[in-house]
């Protein structure tokens, strides 16, 4: 079986590859009258306001349907269920109708490329090997363009997945949602999509995918879907893998904000409150991903970001934690986690050398050549290394801490201090830190799935 649904704060890997398409009638207008900001710098409140949202689901048939599928498309579009008006291609008159262009193709490997068996590894929801396999032979594809005002985006997007649904009973096929890249059954897309929302109000991270991937040593976490809304899409830059979860959690958390509430401030802020949220499921979900400490409510400045290859076609928001206390970027993102979410304590333990624990060292030590290698070859997404290094105290004695690797060339590493320190109060949990191969006592290694290697010490520390 392929992987199914991620829980949603799963943070995925990064398809870097757009899939090219040949269908020329769907070149896609947006029609807006937004006057966008310059990276860095909040969006104007003109430049949250779209006045249309367009997106477009394809529906993959695995052998060929036994009746028309453009047709009922054609036929279900004038149901007063959906009231859609079928248009040759989007235009203006979506700024109040919702339109519907249904394209139709006979050759899906010429004309709407199908996702490859290696992005249905990661998006693939609920499909087996041998539906995947046969998606890449599929003889026909059909392509649903939704278009409708941005006012009333969540009602009519939960219509367009209402409608999808009700087509694929008629005629089974895979469903493709272009915007966040991923492929359902027709009961995952069911139970995933349109059982999530509670009345017109979506839990906004089932309909979204965030996607995060190594950039230059340092994490970049996207999102994915958010256009479906009319809104831009998110991004946290320079950040570390070990807050790929509690980030994705309050990537999530902005997401229902805006969705729910409207766009930030005129100086960017925006602040959320996850009791406050009015979806009862999203609400609990978000809730158990707050530990002790945590206030389950914070604030992030929204700033337009500049798009890299292979991001969404939409405005782009990069999350800022300025208003948290720190000296550099992943500092005041730990420190907003902490704030907001929670941390499990440090566990401490004072030791005095002794053999047992020089030779677990020593055996550790062996390894930083192969790892060293491992690294500069680049870890898969979602693998962590990480490092035990003394740090000088203010009484002369050393503390040993956990240091995230984020750089290592030569004998130098550089990477983020995961602990808290308690007798070094110059150094603070976040910062970024450079340590010396030589001094390194110890190191865990862990890969995507949860196995890990390493950490010859800790039994013997404990």
């Amino acid at each position: 079986m392929l992987r199914g649904p991620a829980a949603t704060s799963d943070l995925e890997p990064n398809n870097k590859t757009k899939r090219v398409r040949s269908i020329l009638l769907l070149l896609v207008f947006f029609f807006t009258s937004q006057t966008y900001a310059t990276p860095g710098q909040p969006l104007s409140a003109q430049g949250w306001q779209r006045q249309v949202v367009t997106f477009s689901v394809a529906l993959y048939y695995l052998s060929p349907p036994s009746a028309d599928p453009a047709k009922a498309a054609r036929t279900l579009a004038a149901d007063p269920r959906f009231a859609m008006k079928v248009v040759e291609k989007p235009s203006k008159a979506a700024q109040d109708h919702a339109l519907l262009q249904v394209a139709d193709s006979r050759n899906a490997a010429r004309d709407y490329t199908p996702p490859s068996l290696e992005s249905l590894r990661y998006f693939g929801r609920g499909l087996t090997m041998e539906q995947a396999q046969a998606l890449q032979k599929a003889p026909r594809v059909i392509i649903l363009t939704f278009a409708h005002p941005a006012s009333q985006a969540t009602a009519h997007l939960r219509r367009a997945e209402a409608f999808v649904a009700e087509l694929v009973r008629q005629g089974q096929a895979i469903i493709w949602d272009e915007e966040t890249r991923e492929a359902f059954t027709p009961q995952v897309w069911e139970s995933s999509r349109l059982r999530s929302w509670e009345a017109d109000t979506p839990d906004v991270a089932r309909q979204i995918v965030y996607h995060a991937y190594n950039n230059d040593g340092q994490t970049r976490v996207i999102s994915l879907g958010m256009a479906k809304f009319g809104l831009p899409d998110l991004v946290i830059n320079d950040t570390v893998w070990s807050l790929n979860t509690p980030l994705g959690t309050a990537m999530s958390s902005v997401g229902q904000q805006l969705v729910e509430s409207g766009p930030a401030n005129d100086k960017g802020l925006l602040e959320f409150r996850i009791s406050g949220f009015r979806h009862a499921g999203a609400r609990k979900r978000l809730r158990e991903g707050v530990l002790a400490g945590g206030s389950g409510q914070g604030r992030v400045r929204l700033l337009e970001a500049p798009a890299e290859e292979g991001d969404p076609d939409n405005t782009l928001v990069a999350l800022h934690f300025d208003t948290y206390p720190g000296s550099g970027t992943t500092e005041r993102q730990t420190n907003f986690v902490k704030a907001v979410f929670g941390a499990k304590p440090d566990e401490v333990i004072g030791v005095r050398p002794n053999n047992a624990l020089r030779e677990a060292s020593e055996r550790a030590r062996l390894q930083l050549p192969a790892l060293q290698k491992a690294f500069q070859r680049g870890l898969s997404p979602g693998e962590l290394l990480l490092v035990k290094a003394p740090f000088a105290t203010t009484d002369d004695r050393r503390e040993f801490m956990w240091v995230e690797v984020m750089e290592w060339t030569g004998e130098q590493i550089k990477g983020m201090l995961r602990s808290d320190p308690r007798f070094v109060p110059s150094l603070k949990a976040g910062q970024i830190v450079d340590v010396q191969q030589a001094e390194v006592f110890d190191y865990l290694h862990r890969w995507p799935d949860g196995r890990t290697e390493g950490n010859e010490t800790a039994k013997l520390l404990k």
